[in-house]
């Protein structure tokens, strides 16, 4: 056992590293809000854990990510931090050797020497395949004066024989203080864990640590039965916040550490802040393990796809379980959104009618499912009386007259299941996919628009007969069509929008981006929204 082990924690060797910030952050982006962070760093204090893993440290991304995301030495700075209590950040290896520099000069944009940093421990997140990458980053590191941590992911993919030359190559460095293993996907039993750790130890002579996750409700149990195998550094995080279904909570193992070992942790000191600031927090974001997750462990698949589709209401929870069943047929283990996609089957989808210039030089509105076409919708029948546009409607459940709607259109698979059985009643023309409609319905539809959709990532397309979205969303889809049709401009009412961190938002606002590259001035929101998008005023005379 090193002399970091003995110096941080006496009591059995025991490390307790909470890293709620870093992994939680997975949830909201790594933006937490001030009040919270003061109220956390008081409580881990006072409970007594010793090294607290503040969060990633990152390049520079193209979208916007909290002070957590880069755990920057000046943010660190602002922070009211114990000096007792040993600062850690991790980073990925992927990012590194990613980078298009030499790792030598990647390091050094990402950190400075230890005696300018309140940083003492950098742990390095990698694969299997990485880990020989990683002893120039580790040697780096090291030179710096940091102690290093190497987190072997997705740990239980590895065979044994795998796992016992892992350890013989990093401890052959004589660099790194403390090796991890990951149970990445939460699909470990304690069997596993025990294999893993007994195999580690085999090569490796020095401090050993587990992380857990929750698919299958383990993660607290192996978190134990990896201490009883021989592991000396755990993680945890408050109330379990972190990625997907989340890890080993803080508060429970503390409890069962006291108990077991006899520890001196204060878990007391956690109880509020679980109660008063963790609860709400789980609520809003759902983390937790669960039947989903469950499967995902079981199949290999990387937690960030249910978390993906729990987001909101775009999957229901028979869509979840197909794309589960697909992944389940491919390698799964790395998050791609463009597999997600692939998962419902939304590729190469040609419909029988052509859609050109069925609107040509109209004007278009279309009708959005928020709140504002009710809030505004006598203002919208005058301006439909007055200006003669023609009208799309994206739901068919909307409480509107149906004489004013031109064309009802849906690209929704899910919204095809929940309306399907009344599409025969409307006595207006359905703008959908046939094929789309016949894998979720066994309805007999009479004649329909049949306008082809596919789901490409970063997309827009619009052909004659099919279109090309980023996402599967039935105003894109009625955007294109009114595009293709040869409409002279375009008004959105019912385009409320959603809240800032709702993934449904950054959707709507990439596809909105996309239409205004092409077309800059043909848009334009007549009632309000928070999308990104010209506004005007359904009450306005027009020119």
């Amino acid at each position: 056992m090193s002399n970091i082990t003995k110096s941080l924690q006496k009591d059995r060797g025991i490390t307790v590293l909470d890293c709620t910030f870093r992994d939680g952050g997975y949830y909201n982006k790594w933006d937490f809000e001030s009040s919270l962070v003061n109220v956390y760093i008081s409580a881990v204090k006072e409970s007594r854990i010793k090294v607290l893993e503040l969060g990633l440290r990152k390049f520079p991304a193209d979208n916007f990510l909290g002070a957590f995301a880069y755990t920057s030495d000046e943010f660190i700075e602002t922070l009211n931090i114990d000096k007792s209590i040993m600062i850690a950040v991790m980073v990925n290896s992927d990012e590194i050797l990613n980078s298009k520099m030499p790792v030598k000069d990647a390091v050094n944009f990402l950190f400075q020497p230890r005696d300018k940093s309140r940083v003492e421990l950098v742990r390095i997140a990698t694969h299997s395949k990485n880990i020989g990458q990683c002893k120039k980053i580790s040697e780096y590191l090291h030179s710096m004066g940091y102690k290093v941590g190497l987190n072997l992911m997705q740990s239980d993919s590895c065979t044994t024989r795998e796992l016992v030359e892992i350890s013989r190559l990093v401890h052959s460095w004589n660099i790194v203080d403390v090796l991890y293993f990951a149970d990445s996907f939460g699909s470990m039993e304690a069997s596993d864990v025990k294999r893993v750790a007994l195999a580690l130890m085999s090569g490796w002579i020095g401090d050993l640590g587990f992380h857990a996750h929750d698919n299958r409700g383990l993660a607290l149990s192996n978190t134990l039965t990896a201490l009883e195998s021989g592991v000396n550094w755990v993680d945890c995080t408050v109330l379990g916040m972190g990625r997907g279904a989340g890890n080993a909570k803080t508060e429970s193992l503390l409890i069962e550490l006291n108990t077991k070992y006899q520890t001196n942790f204060n878990s007391k000191a956690l109880f509020n802040l679980v109660l008063e600031n963790f609860l709400p927090l789980q609520k809003r974001y759902g983390w937790g393990s669960s039947l989903l997750y469950n499967l995902a462990a079981l199949n290999n698949i990387h937690p960030s796809y249910i978390q993906e589709m729990l987001v909101g209401t775009r999957y229901k929870n028979n869509e979840i379980l197909q794309s589960i069943e697909f992944m389940s047929t491919v390698d799964a283990t790395k998050y791609d959104k463009n597999l997600l996609i692939h998962a419902k089957g939304n590729l190469n989808n040609k419909g029988s009618w052509s859609a050109k210039n069925w609107c040509s030089g109209k004007e278009v509105l279309i009708l959005g499912s928020g709140y504002g076409v009710q809030k505004y919708k006598k203002a919208i029948i005058e301006y439909i009386s007055i200006y003669k546009p023609i009208v799309i409607s994206i739901n068919i459940m909307i409480d509107f007259p149906q004489n004013l709607i031109d064309i009802y259109a849906t690209a929704n698979e899910s919204k095809m299941i929940s309306e399907g059985l009344k599409y025969n009643g409307l006595n207006r023309p359905l703008a959908l996919s046939k094929i789309f409609f016949k894998k979720v319905s066994k309805e007999d539809l009479g004649e329909i628009l049949d306008y082809g959709v596919n789901i490409k990532s970063k997309t827009l397309e619009v052909n004659n007969t099919d279109c090309t979205l980023p996402y599967e969303l039935s105003a894109g889809y009625a955007m294109c069509l009114a595009d293709i049709g040869g409409a002279d401009s375009i008004g959105l009412v019912g385009f409320d929008g959603y809240d800032s961190e709702d993934s449904r938002q950054s959707r709507m606002n990439e596809l909105l981006a996309l239409f205004i590259k092409i077309y800059p001035k043909r848009f334009i929101a007549l009632t309000p929204t928070t999308y990104n998008i010209k506004m005007g005023s359904i009450y306005a005379k027009k020119y």
